[in-house]
């Protein structure tokens, strides 16, 4: 009876100090994010151009490097925005800039590095928003392409040994007795290195 006693007072204590104290605000728990690796695959389809000068990320694309198109003019490579997702992160410069080609003149609008302003590639028309854009044209002298990660049509996928041609890498094929079979289990054997890792 004493200890219901003494709960009693405690109770009657706390409510007398809550409603001295104004409303505290709820404090809720911060939970630790969790980190894997489910999501690396997709993300390897995405290639970052950087400037040259500065390191900074210029554009994000998921364009198949071994086949990136170069303009005849000034060998700039050309990004298709409504046949690949390009995400860019340039600076528009003002105005417009008139080059002299061999059949006349041509007008560029200049994208600049946002970090160092270096001119990193042009449009042919006025700047657009980011969803009306159609063609950039980027200068490879002022960025840096991740040309390792462009992907060899004729790689043998047992051994990794990249061939010329087709016929090539039939050969290849024939001389190492590479068979379908161990390409089979090659791919089996990657993908059981790619289950995600769960952190936290």
């Amino acid at each position: 009876s004493q200890q219901l006693v003494l709960l009693l007072q405690e109770l009657d204590l706390l409510k007398a100090l809550k409603a001295l104290l104004p409303d505290m605000p709820k404090i809720s728990r911060r939970h630790m994010p969790v980190f894997t690796n489910r999501g690396q695959k997709d993300d390897d389809n995405f290639n970052v151009f950087h400037c040259k000068r500065c390191k900074a990320h210029v554009v994000i694309t998921d364009i198949d490097l071994a086949n990136v198109p170069r303009r005849k003019t000034d060998g700039a490579l050309v990004l298709d925005a409504r046949k690949q997702v390009v995400k860019l992160s340039t600076q528009k410069r003002e105005g417009s800039q008139l080059v002299r080609r061999e059949k006349g003149a041509e007008r560029q609008y200049v994208h600049a590095c946002p970090s160092c302003d270096r001119d990193v590639g042009y449009t042919s028309k006025a700047h657009e928003s980011e969803e009306d854009l159609e063609i950039i044209y980027l200068a490879e002298a002022a960025i840096d392409v991740p040309w390792h990660k462009a992907k060899m049509p004729w790689v043998c996928k047992v051994c990794g040994y990249v061939c010329q041609s087709e016929s090539h890498l039939e050969s290849h094929r024939k001389q190492r007795q590479h068979t379908e079979e161990m390409e089979t289990a090659k791919e089996a054997e990657m993908r059981n290195e790619m289950k995600p890792i769960i952190v936290g």
